[in-house]
This record gives C-alpha cells, structure tokens and sequence, in this order.
C-alpha cells in the first residue's frame, strides 16, 4: 500500500468510529439511564472523539507525506 491508501485506510476508520459516536450520542437520549451509565457513555464519547482526531490527523500526515513522494 502506499501512502494515500494508507490515508483513506485511516479516514474509513475515522468514520466507523464517527458512526460510533453518533449512536452513543442517541443512546444518551434515553430517560432510563441512570447518572452512572450517562457518565460512562459521556466518558466513551470524549475518548471516541480523540481517536477520531488522532485517526483524521494521521491520514492527513500520510496523505500530505504521499503527496511529497510523488513529487519527489
């Protein structure tokens, strides 16, 4: 694989776990959660969402490190 598949590679992730986050965030809409079960999704969502920035970051590094070796 070179890089840009790599990069699209790491974007599909990022949507699988954005996909993630959107149904965890439908979950919370539910009133028969109790506070603790509330802060666990809550907690599940804010480490989703730095995977999802960690993931979208890598494939802009890889996308931007292919881009320099076709040029090269």
């Amino acid at each position: 694989m070179n890089y840009c598949e790599w990069a699209a590679a790491y974007r599909e992730d990022a949507c699988r776990v954005l996909s993630v986050i959107e149904k965890k965030k439908a979950l919370l809409n539910d009133k028969k959660l109790n506070a603790d079960a509330r802060k666990s999704i809550g907690d599940t969502i804010i480490e989703y969402r730095r995977i999802y920035r960690e993931l979208l970051k890598t494939a802009e590094h890889l996308r931007t490190r292919g881009g320099n070796a076709h040029a090269a």
